[in-house]
């Protein structure tokens, strides 16, 4: 543990003062209004209201903090405490039941319903559900003060530039003030109190898991006079053994334990530190976390300057302004502004706050470990943080739009070294898929359903018709990895992650059957969506069915990316590569519905839910890019098929109006664009006190927190469309759209794509963001929303083109096209630059 140097009775003898700073002078008020980078409030969470909670993580343990001043309950987690070790639940049946399920889609609509009959007892897993992830407990924070007068000049806030949160306020003649951080450099969790008046700290410190129920808590001792430690492990036969602990550290004052309780009096200063482990990661959690604490030897002042340095590496990498907020907006506290902000009367500095707070929840929540073996988990459903035993999805990692959108922001915002805990579970999910994959589908390589837990469970979960039947999710989930090479051209990262994309592709080899002169996925859907079924009474619905477009756009992506992946690493596997290659050509073409639309099933149903927040039809747009400008039919057919579902009531609060909000930047539309982040952002959709997503059903949900920074980046910068150079008519070069899997391309950077005019009031920039072909990206416009300047810088050696606007790559020009300082001019200009070089880009020619 870096910066641990004493332990066990050592740090008894530990002299108070090594670990705190001089005296402080008098506490300076926060003044959070002035920082834009702040969330701030002039009152506490209330105890029972989580979502007013302040979210602090290392990537492992994540706490959320209310900020009261007399009986705070920090709410505890880590990462890997799920309810229990690995399950086989492959059903026993499976293999049958699918080939049984295959043949009654093929018969016809009419015998659907006796197909997802034979499902639901033949298919789904058993047991039914995966693991879920649990609440670790509370660290009861309780302080007392002389006097017990009333609180005033309350003020909390958490700082997504520097990842650190606070509390301030005044009780009688004594000010107070309270930090929280969560380090990774320490990897540890430290809360500093101070008071202006000596001898004013005190403070009693104890966990718990509540007391109503005994949650598998086996013990909870006192530990070295200092600490207190309760753990336990889950009721099967490969439990998860657990432990938590806090001490209490003091300047002054007395430190003492009283039963599990920590209690320390009469303090000038004190710093409570927390410190977990399960038997995920450590042999014996419980002595684990009784050496941490008793071996922290760093005064919190150089815990915190070590945090803040860390941190800042991965936040200071972008920057951004959207748009300049008025005098009275600034004054306002954050939840004023959250309830305040609309389409009409929108606030671009809160905008921006709401950018980098998805980029300060992933830097929070995904980080890679360091050691010998990298065991990081990526974020869940609610990240690393949750507050009840039972949480609503079980708070797990699904994977058909949920745990993708998580790292929507990791490539395009600078942090592509915080996904190899995402990688972790993907190749967790090939293990365990291989075996489900060979059981149910007598199949080589690998499947994942629509969910999955900590131990790469890929079996199918739940009976909910539209989400169980869909064998696809690992094969999404590993288009990340093909996009994270095209950004960064990691071929340390692609060499080690090609076995998973040639396992996921393996089995769509084996898996795909003939259906009306096609090779389809059977049985699938399209995830949790469903239709009326033709001739069907009483609108019965089904949602399984053969083919859906989302799968076939999903496969083509991973087999055109193998011959890529190939040549990128010198592997010669001809016969592999013509499989694919052969496969390729028998999956069904995109088509066009009866309603303009891009056809989301192989057969023209009529929607039972036309506003489903699942717009995976639409997945070719966004987060791939089969469907681009250069194709006016299916482009318009796309736009067609975007307004159709927001008609019907479509993109509502959380992940699908932020995926709305992805999709309007790739199909031009600003205003769609600006109108559903204004919402999001708006208290409907949020959280007004701490700006954190809404879940629906749960109390709160990360995917739409941190998806929005990725969604807001295409208005701004796209470099999904690729170019090849052909010879013109002439003798000058043309330019022709390509796509995965074809020779020569290259990526296109589009600069300023959809920016809303909102976006712009006195102008607005970015730093800092990154493209395919390995580009930084800073651009900044005016109040129109037009191109002032920008400055692309290449970071691995590469050739891209450039552009601004929205001029289609084989049509004709819009507006008066770029200039390069040194360099070319036109519509499109190449960028051929070694690894450092500047390339400065103006309208004009």
């Amino acid at each position: 543990m870096p910066g641990l140097s004493l332990s066990g009775a050592a740090a008894l003898l530990l002299s108070a003062t090594s670990l705190f700073t001089p005296t402080n002078a008098q506490l300076p008020k926060p003044n959070s209004k002035s920082n834009p980078l702040r969330i701030w409030d002039d009152a506490p969470g209330a105890n029972d209201a989580f979502p007013e909670y302040y979210p602090l993580g290392n990537g492992r343990i994540g706490i959320m903090s209310s900020g009261d001043p007399r009986r705070e309950m920090i709410r505890l987690n880590e990462n890997s405490f799920w309810s229990g070790g690995p399950l086989n639940r492959i059903n026993p049946d499976g293999y049958t039941t699918v080939k049984k399920m295959q043949e009654l889609i093929l018969e016809g609509p009419h015998k659907l319903a006796e197909a997802e009959d034979w499902g639901v007892q033949g298919y789904t897993g058993t047991p039914m559900s995966t693991r879920h992830y649990y609440k670790m407990g509370n660290l009861k924070l309780t302080q007392t003060y002389a006097g017990d007068g009333a609180v005033s000049d309350y003020e909390r806030w958490l700082g997504v530039d520097d990842a650190v949160a606070g509390a301030y306020y005044t009780i009688g003649n004594v000010t107070y003030e309270r930090e929280y951080l969560a380090s990774n450099p320490d990897n540890i969790i430290a809360i500093r109190i101070r008071a202006s008046k000596p001898g004013s700290v005190n403070i009693r410190v104890r966990i718990d898991r509540g007391s109503d129920l005994n949650r598998y808590q086996g013990w909870s001792v006192p530990a070295n006079g200092h600490s207190t430690v309760t753990g336990g492990q889950t009721a099967d036969a490969n439990p998860i053994i657990w432990a938590v602990g806090g001490r209490i550290a003091s300047k002054g004052g007395k430190v003492s334990t009283l039963g599990d309780t920590v209690r320390c009096e009469g303090a000038d200063e004190a710093t409570v530190y927390i410190q977990s482990w399960m038997s995920y990661r450590k042999s014996d959690p419980k002595q684990a976390v009784i050496d941490d604490l008793a071996a922290v030897a760093k005064p919190f002042e150089d815990i915190k300057k070590a945090h803040v340095a860390d941190y800042k590496t991965f936040f200071d990498r972008v920057g951004i302004s959207l748009g300049t907020s008025s005098a009275a907006s600034r004054a306002l506290k954050t939840s004023a502004r959250v309830i305040g902000i609309t389409a009409d009367k929108f606030d671009g500095e809160l905008a921006s706050l709401y950018f980098q707070l998805g980029r300060y929840l992933l830097i929070a929540s995904s980080r890679p470990e360091k050691g010998e073996k990298d065991l990081s988990l990526p974020p869940n459903l609610q990240g690393i943080w949750n507050d009840v035993y039972h949480p609503v999805w079980g708070s797990k990692y699904t994977v058909n739009i949920n745990l993708q959108m998580n790292y929507w922001p990791s490539l395009v915002t600078g942090l592509d070294d915080l996904v190899s805990p995402l990688n972790n579970i993907l190749k967790t999910m090939d293990k365990r898929g291989q075996e489900v994959a060979r059981k149910m589908y007598n199949a080589s390589g690998t499947v994942t359903h629509h969910n999955t837990d900590m131990w790469g469970d890929s079996a199918p979960q739940d009976d909910y018709l539209p989400g169980t039947f869909w064998p696809m999710g690992a094969t999404w989930m590993i288009t990340h990895v093909i996009e994270h090479f095209r950004f960064t051209g990691d071929k340390e990262m692609l060499r080690d992650m090609f076995p998973t994309i040639k396992n996921v592709a393996q089995f769509g080899l084996d898996f795909l059957t003939p259906h009306k002169g096609y090779m389809v996925t059977n049985p699938s859907s399209s995830p949790e969506n469903a239709f009326l079924v033709p001739g069907g009474v009483n609108n019965q619905q089904a949602a399984i069915c053969p083919g859906p477009t989302v799968d076939n756009e999903l496969l083509w992506e991973v087999f055109s990316f193998i011959p890529e992946a190939q040549e990128a690493l010198g592997i010669k596997d001809d016969v592999f590569a013509k499989k694919v290659a052969d496969m390729k050509a028998k999956l069904p073409p995109m088509r066009i519905n009866q309603y303009g639309g891009i056809a989301e099933w192989m057969e023209d149903y009529e929607e039972a839910n036309p506003g489903n927040g699942h717009m995976s039809h639409l997945v070719p747009v966004y987060p791939l890019h089969h469907i681009t400008p250069s194709n006016s039919t299916l482009f318009s057919a796309a736009i067609t098929s975007l307004r159709h579902r927001l008609d019907a009531g479509g993109g509502t609060c959380g992940w699908p109006r932020v995926w709305t909000v992805a999709l309007a930047g790739r199909l031009f539309l600003p205003d769609v664009a600006h109108k559903y982040l204004a919402g999001q952002i708006n208290s409907e959709c949020t959280w007004n006190r701490t700006m954190l997503n809404m879940g629906g059903a749960a109390p709160f949900q990360i995917d739409g927190s941190l998806g929005a920074p990725g969604a807001i980046v295409e208005s701004l910068v796209q470099s999904h469309e690729n170019v090849v150079e052909a010879k013109g008519n002439g003798n000058g070069t043309e330019l022709v759209a390509a796509y995965t899997g074809e020779e020569g391309k290259m990526p296109l950077v589009r600069l300023l794509p959809a920016v809303p005019r909102e976006w712009a009031s006195g102008g607005g920039f970015v730093r800092g963001l990154k493209t395919r072909g390995g580009y930084s990206v800073d651009v900044s416009w005016d109040g129109q929303g037009v191109l002032e300047s920008a400055e692309l810088t290449s970071e691995v050696g590469g050739v891209v083109y450039v552009t601004t606007g929205r001029t289609v790559v084989g049509g004709e020009a819009e507006g008066v096209g770029i200039s390069v300082e040194g360099g070319g001019k036109g519509a499109f200009v190449r960028l051929e630059g070694k690894k450092g070089e500047k390339f400065k880009i103006k309208l004009g020619m």
